[in-house]
């Protein structure tokens, strides 16, 4: 009888808890109805085209065309290169990457930036005497950190978007 009311309680604890799922704003509407309506901007680079590529692909894997509300424009950093471990015979072993994007989200009719925000991503690999090897472990680390990058953008795009909607269904619901 104990674990039964703990159960009752417990699963009308978890319901009250105010939890929505990402992939819904408010209203019932996708994010993705929402955020297919931002433009990208170009982003120098090859490095830039692959984040440009990726975000795309999350914020609108339908690939709709049609009115932008919402301009979002990068600045990618260089990658910084530092040497981790150094063997006694100067031979560095191990490197570290780090990838650095700010990125700024501006509605298209106002021209007003609401959203501006930056985020990283840091990596390591190993450096071996075969330089090809080093050199596809190197690539394959910076295609990875870009990856982390685009998702961490399109996550506080969305949940930014998100957030703003409840504000504007609050702010509906008291008037």
């Amino acid at each position: 009888m104990f674990y039964k009311n703990l159960l009752i309680f417990a699963i009308i604890l978890l319901s009250g808890c105010g939890f929505t799922p990402m992939n819904r704003i408010n209203n019932g509407q996708n994010v993705t109805t929402v955020t297919e309506k931002i433009a990208i901007g170009n982003i120098p680079n090859y490095d830039g085209y692959l984040l440009k590529k990726e975000l795309q692909n999350l914020l609108n894997p339908e690939k709709t065309a049609g009115q932008k509300d919402y301009f979002l424009s990068i600045t990618l950093k260089s990658p910084f290169y530092e040497d981790q471990t150094i063997q006694g015979d100067n031979f560095a072993s191990r490197e570290t990457v780090t990838i650095r994007a700010s990125f700024q989200l501006k509605e298209m009719k106002t021209n007003k930036i609401i959203l501006s925000d930056s985020t990283r991503a840091t990596g390591a690999y190993n450096i071996v005497r075969e330089p090809y090897a080093t050199q596809m472990a190197r690539n394959k680390l910076k295609d990875n950190l870009i990856k982390i990058i685009s998702n961490n953008i399109s996550v506080r795009i969305v949940s930014f978007l998100k957030s703003n909607e409840e504000k504007d269904e609050g702010q509906t619901h008291t008037n």
